[in-house]
C-alpha cells in the first residue's frame, strides 16, 4: 500500500511538473502607472479598451491574448493596459473610443501612434505589432515639447514627419493639419509647402485620392511655381488615376513631362502613363 501510495504522489508530482504555465499578459489597469513605467523603459503602451458585456472582448481574450507567441511579442515591445469602457469613461473620453474592441497603440507619454477597431485574430495582431515601431524615443521628445506647448510648429511638424516614416499616415496629417493652423504654418510659405506635400501623398498611400486630389491643388494654387511643382502635379496626376478620372490624369502627368522632362518626377510619371494607355 505504501509503495501504491508514494508512485501515486510521485506520478501526480510529474504531472504537475510536465504541464508548464501558459504565458498570459501582465495587464497594467491605471493609465497612470502605466505611463510612468513607459517613461522609465521609454516603451511604447498597447492599451485595450474592453466591457465586461462585448463578445468579441471575450474571444479576443480566448483565442488572441492567449496564444504564447503574440504574448510574447506584445510583452517584448509593449506595456499591456486594459481599461474598462463601462468604468473608466475618463480614459474612453480622453482617446475618443465609441467601438469594442478597441486598441490604441501609444508612445511613452500616451500620445496616440495607431488604433484598431474591430475583432482581429492573433496573427492579425502579430502583424500590426511588427509594423509598428519599436523605438518610440523621438516620439516621446516630440511629445514632451507638446505637453508644455501644443502649439509647437517644430514638435508638430517633427511629429508629422516621423508619423509619415513609420507608415502612420493617418497620425501623420493630423498633426500636419496643426502645424498649419500655428503661425509658423500659416506665415512661412517654404515650411507650409513642404507640409502640403507631404499631406498630399500621405492620402495617396491610404488611397484617399479624393482628398490628395483636394490637397495637391490647393498646393498649385497657393505656390504656382515652387521648386515642389513637378512633385505635386505628380501626385495630381496620380491621384486623378485612382479615382478613374483618366483624361485629368493623363493632363497632369503630361504637364509633368512636358515642364520638368529630366526630373524623377517626370520618369515616374512616364510609367504611369504607360500604365494609362
Amino acid at each position: 500500500m505504501r509503495i501504491i501510495a508514494v508512485l501515486s504522489i510521485l506520478l501526480c508530482l510529474f504531472s504537475f511538473a510536465g504541464k508548464a504555465e501558459e504565458p498570459s499578459l501582465n495587464w497594467f489597469t491605471s493609465l497612470d502607472k502605466a505611463l510612468e513605467a513607459a517613461q522609465e523603459a521609454s516603451k511604447p503602451l498597447l492599451v485595450d479598451f474592453y466591457a465586461s458585456w462585448c463578445a468579441p472582448c471575450k474571444i479576443m481574450d480566448k483565442e488572441v491574448y492567449s496564444d504564447p507567441a503574440l504574448v510574447a511579442a506584445i510583452s517584448r515591445k509593449f506595456l499591456p493596459v486594459r481599461i474598462d469602457f463601462d468604468k473608466q469613461e475618463d480614459m474612453v473620453r480622453k482617446y475618443a473610443v465609441e467601438q469594442l474592441p478597441s486598441i490604441v497603440f501609444t508612445d511613452s507619454y500616451g500620445t496616440e501612434l495607431f488604433r484598431y477597431v474591430g475583432l482581429v485574430n492573433a496573427k492579425g495582431l502579430a502583424d500590426i505589432i511588427r509594423a509598428l515601431p519599436e523605438d518610440v524615443t523621438e516620439f516621446n521628445n516630440f511629445s514632451k515639447v507638446l505637453r508644455e506647448d501644443k502649439n509647437n510648429f517644430a514638435a508638430l511638424y517633427g511629429m508629422g514627419k516621423k508619423l509619415r516614416s513609420a507608415n502612420l499616415f493617418r497620425p501623420s496629417n493630423e498633426y500636419f493639419v496643426k502645424a498649419l493652423r500655428t503661425a509658423s504654418g500659416k506665415n512661412d510659405p517654404r515650411q507650409r509647402a513642404a507640409i502640403l506635400i507631404e499631406m498630399g501623398w500621405n492620402h495617396l498611400d491610404v488611397k484617399d485620392s479624393k482628398e490628395a486630389v483636394k490637397i495637391f491643388e490647393r498646393f498649385l494654387k497657393e505656390f504656382p511655381h515652387s521648386e515642389s511643382k513637378p512633385v505635386a502635379l505628380l501626385g495630381l496626376g496620380q491621384a486623378y488615376a485612382l479615382t478613374a478620372a483618366r483624361d485629368k490624369a493623363k493632363k497632369h502627368l503630361r504637364e509633368v513631362i512636358g515642364q520638368y522632362p529630366d526630373s524623377d518626377a517626370a520618369q515616374k510619371a512616364r510609367k504611369i502613363l504607360d500604365g494609362l494607355q
